[in-house]
């Protein structure tokens, strides 16, 4: 495969994978979090999981595109 037909695979999978984080698992996560009444510092803990995935999905956004 040449390197044009590399980059727009990546292109995709990034596009991809970005419409099925926003879309997808960061609402459900945040809907499950908040139907758990949880309290405290489990809370707090558990209230970052959405940031997470999405400094997750970042990465991996930048790391499909830079390489």
């Amino acid at each position: 495969m040449n390197k044009k037909g590399q980059m727009g695979g990546r292109v995709m999978a990034v596009i991809f994978g970005t419409i099925l984080l926003i879309a997808v698992a960061i609402p459900v996560t945040t809907s499950v979090i908040a139907s758990a009444n949880l309290t405290g510092t489990t809370a707090t803990v558990v209230g970052f999981i959405p940031l997470f995935l999405g400094l997750a999905g970042l990465a991996l956004s930048a790391a499909l595109i830079s390489s």
